[in-house]
Formats: C-alpha cells, sequence, structure tokens
C-alpha cells in the first residue's frame, strides 16, 4: 500500500532534525578530530552498522552497482568531505543556510532530467520557501569564510543530483539495502582521501566527549536520517525530499539557542512559518492527488 502523506512529512521531518543537530554535534566535535578524519569515521562506523542490521543482501545487476558507486561517490565521499570540511570554516547557521540551495539544484536538475514537471505551484511554493532561508540570511549574514561556504554550496550540488538520479534504482530496490551498500562502497571509495589526515590525527589527545559526539552523529544524523531520507524518497518526489533542506536553517537556530546558548531571534520564527508554508504549498497538488487516489 502506498505511504500517507503524513507518514512521508514526519519522516521527512525528522530528518530535518536529526541533520540540524548534526550542525552543532559536528562542529563541537571537530574540535578534537580534523575534519577528513571526522568525515572518514563517520562514514566507516555507519557502513559497519548498516551493513550489520540489514540483511537484504541478494545479488544486484552490474549495471546497478556501477550506479550505486556514482550514488556513494555523490552523497558520501563529495557530500561529506565537502560538507564537514566547509562547516570547519563557516559558521553552523550559515551552513545551514547555505544548504537550501539543495530544492532549487534537485527541482532544475529533474526538470532537466524529465523526472519532474516545473508548475507555477511548485516554483510559487519554492520561492516562497527560500524566501523564509533568505530571511534567515538577511538577519545573521553570511561568514567571511568564502571557501568554507563554496564548500557546503558543493556539497549541496551533490547531493541534489543524489536525490534526483536515485530515486529510480531506490524505488526497484530496497532502500536500506542501498543506503548500506553506498556507505560500504563509500568506506572504501573515501580512504585514498582520507588516509594521510588518519595518519597525523592526535589520537591520543581525543577526549571522551569527542567519541560520543561520533557516536551519536553516526547513529542518528547519518545511519536513521539516512534510511528515513532513502524511504522517503522512494514514496515521493525527490524536490518534497529536497524541500525538507528548508527548515534546517530554522531548526539549526533553535538547536543552537538551546546547546550554544544562542538567542533565538524573531525573524527565524517568522522564517519558519514562511518554510513550512512553502513546502505545502509546493506539494499541495500531491497531496490532493494522493487523497482522491486513496479515497
Amino acid at each position: 500500500m502506498p505511504a500517507r502523506w503524513h507518514h512521508v512529512h514526519g519522516a521527512l521531518a525528522t530528518v530535518a532534525i536529526l541533520f540540524s543537530a548534526n550542525y552543532i554535534i559536528s562542529k563541537l566535535t571537530m574540535q578534537a578530530f580534523a575534519p577528513l578524519v571526522f568525515a572518514y569515521l563517520r562514514v566507516l562506523g555507519s557502513a559497519i552498522i548498516l551493513n550489520t542490521v540489514v540483511h537484504d543482501h541478494g545479488p544486484i545487476a552490474r549495471a546497478d552497482e556501477w550506479r550505486l558507486a556514482g550514488f556513494s561517490i555523490l552523497a558520501i565521499v563529495v557530500n561529506q568531505f565537502f560538507f564537514l570540511g566547509g562547516l570547519a570554516l563557516t559558521s553552523a547557521h550559515v551552513a545551514a543556510i547555505l544548504i537550501t540551495v539543495i530544492p532549487v539544484f534537485a527541482l532544475a536538475a529533474a526538470i532537466v532530467l524529465g523526472y519532474e514537471r516545473a508548475t507555477v505551484t511548485r516554483i510559487a511554493g519554492i520561492a516562497l520557501a527560500a524566501a523564509g532561508a533568505l530571511l534567515v540570511v538577511a538577519h545573521e549574514g553570511l561568514d567571511k569564510s568564502l571557501i568554507g561556504d563554496l564548500m557546503i554550496i558543493t556539497s549541496s550540488l551533490a547531493y541534489a543530483f543524489y536525490l534526483v538520479l536515485s530515486k529510480p534504482v531506490i524505488e526497484r530496490l530496497s532502500p536500506r539495502r542501498v543506503i548500506a551498500r553506498m556507505f560500504a562502497l563509500g568506506s572504501v571509495l573515501m580512504l585514498p582521501i582520507a588516509a594521510w589526515p588518519l595518519v597525523k590525527q592526535d589520537w591520543r589527545h581525543v577526549p571522551g566527549r569527542a567519541w560520543l559526539g561520533l557516536a551519536l552523529v553516526i547513529i542518528g544524523p547519518t545511519v536513521a536520517a539516512y534510511l528515513l531520507n532513502a524511504w522517503a524518497l522512494a514514496n515521493a518526489e525527490s524536490s518534497l525530499v529536497a524541500a525538507y533542506a528548508y527548515l534546517q536553517p530554522v531548526m539549526t537556530t533553535i538547536l543552537a539557542a538551546i546547546f550554544l546558548g544562542e538567542a533565538i531571534q524573531p525573524v527565524a520564527i517568522v522564517a519558519g512559518a514562511m518554510i513550512i508554508g512553502g513546502i505545502y504549498v509546493a506539494q499541495m497538488r500531491g497531496m490532493r492527488a494522493d487523497d482522491r487516489a486513496e479515497g
């Protein structure tokens, strides 16, 4: 039976919360780990857990193996390398704001590839959500670290292409199976660029709280979030999955206020309302069609 829309939105909201928490936890944890070391340990730990708990290990066609390798490069290697490297150079707020380019990249790629159709309602919804994100930008301002900002944008571009290109494969194969295989491949593909930082890491002075932060990032924003995101991608359009990235700047601001003592500004509340409204408008036609199908 097709997944109901409230299940899909619930899963994507959970992913947004986990990804938002990732900014705070990763920023603190990378005070002890080099960014590439942290990125590789995150991928390796996630690969071990996923391939231990996911038991769907049937044969995969050679063409799909190559596709999964490509998805792994986009969503694991490039995404993690540029995201965590950029996060180390810029602020958590700015990183979360810049992640909102994912829906723009994803929608453009989906339209060009013929997977989705551009409509006035969809574009208006994305524009409204983007305006909400821009409120955060206008209030917080951009960090001066241009390299970090560009790395975050590159990470977003890679992840957007993964969302669009992987959807047909995820629909044919089990989402859990795809994610487990992607992380296994990613742990191998990422090793050459992480080897030297791993050797240079000062392991003796890594505190216990840093290891705890790494464990939390692996279990929550990586394993749980990627599995939920893959399931949602198999049951919804890629533009909806990407659009939930718009929630991250607001959620990151709230989490930063709770755990880092930063003040919540009224603009974050207004922006959150605009973002949620934009997501609703962009997907309104899909929800009505789903209701008619169930009725």
